[in-house]
This record gives C-alpha cells, sequence and structure tokens, in this order.
C-alpha cells in the first residue's frame, strides 16, 4: 500500500511511505522467514536498495475483517485509508483488541461509502519479546478520494471517533491515504 500525497486529514506529518503485507498461514513461518534461502537471496537481499532500515516497524497480526464489502480483484483501485494503532497504557493487549473489534467496530456505518474494513491485530503472544512499535492496523477501503473524503469529514464520523477513539486509543496513533498494489493475488 503507497502512500498518497494527499494527507489523511488529522494526520498531516506521518514517518511512513506505505505499508507492505504479506500472509502466512503459521507464526512459525513468520518467525523462521529470515532462514529462507528464497528470501535471503530474494526480498531481503533487495530491501536495504529502497527502503530506509532504521525506520521499518514490524507487526505479527491476525486479519478481522469487519465489512467483507464487494468481491476485489487484483487490479480493484480503491482509496485505502491506513492507521496504525496504539492502545490506551492502561488496557491490556486483550482489552483493547476486545473493544477495537466489539465497541468500537459496530460504530463505522454502513451507509456511508465504506467498502471494506478489516482490523489487523497485533498476535499476543508476540508482546512476549517486547512491545511492538503500534498494537494494531485499521484499513478501510472506498471506492474514491471524494467518497472517503465526505466520509471522513462528515460531522457524523466526527462524532463518533471524536467520542470513541479516548475510550481504546493512546497518543502516536497515525494514519495515512494509500494506493493498494497488489504482488500476488
Amino acid at each position: 500500500s503507497h502512500r498518497l500525497s494527499q494527507p489523511l486529514p488529522g494526520f498531516e506529518q506521518v514517518p511512513y511511505d506505505g505499508v507492505a503485507e504479506v500472509w502466512f498461514d503459521t507464526l512459525d513461518e513468520l518467525v523462521n522467514l529470515p532462514q529462507n534461502p528464497q528470501y535471503q537471496t530474494g526480498a531481503q537481499a533487495d530491501e536495504p536498495k529502497f527502503l530506509d532500515m532504521s525506520k521499518l516497524a514490524f507487526m505479527a497480526t491476525r486479519e478481522h475483517v469487519v465489512i467483507e464489502g464487494p468481491p476485489m480483484s487484483r487490479d480493484t483501485n480503491w482509496i485505502k485509508a491506513v492507521f496504525l494503532l496504539r492502545r490506551r497504557p492502561d488496557l491490556s493487549v486483550g482489552q483493547f483488541q476486545d473493544y477495537w473489534l466489539n465497541g468500537h467496530a459496530p460504530q463505522i456505518p454502513l451507509d456511508m461509502g465504506v467498502l471494506r474494513y478489516v482490523q489487523c491485530h497485533v498476535l499476543p503472544e508476540t508482546y512476549a519479546h517486547g512491545a511492538p512499535v503500534f498494537d494494531g492496523m485499521a484499513e478501510l477501503w472506498f471506492e474514491t478520494m471524494d467518497t472517503f473524503m465526505a466520509y471522513w469529514l462528515s460531522p457524523r464520523i466526527q462524532q463518533i471517533f471524536g467520542d470513541d477513539a479516548p475510550r481504546f486509543l493512546g497518543e502516536g496513533c497515525t494514519g495515512f491515504l494509500a494506493e493498494e498494489h497488489r504482488v500476488r493475488w
């Protein structure tokens, strides 16, 4: 997901140029990726040529599809809003994830242009190795930039986020608008 030049209102200063998502069947497959010779000579060798390796942030997550939406193909060209979230420090990982999925998600209106909504929860077992930079990522897809802007700037959505975000989100959350490029489908 490549960050678009148009800033997401409220998140004008974003330290990331995008998000790369890779899916695995098991956490062990992800953990063992650095030992995979195909990865070592392929993507791992290539990444320093175009990435600032000092700014990378990794999250091992499990997806929760909140709004499935219409079928998506490799070439579907929707606008994607990406939010990198941190929990309130007084909430446990379980409390944060439960509220985000069962308290916050049902508040997202189904009649305001959201085509797809996915929550990516950091796997609780990965916290044993230290707190990740973020506790999760929210992804919302819209047909056009105008559809997203109408959603995001509406008083209804601003009210929902203004009232609800303090219930579960901490400092340091960020977000950006992106164009998704599906390499393998």
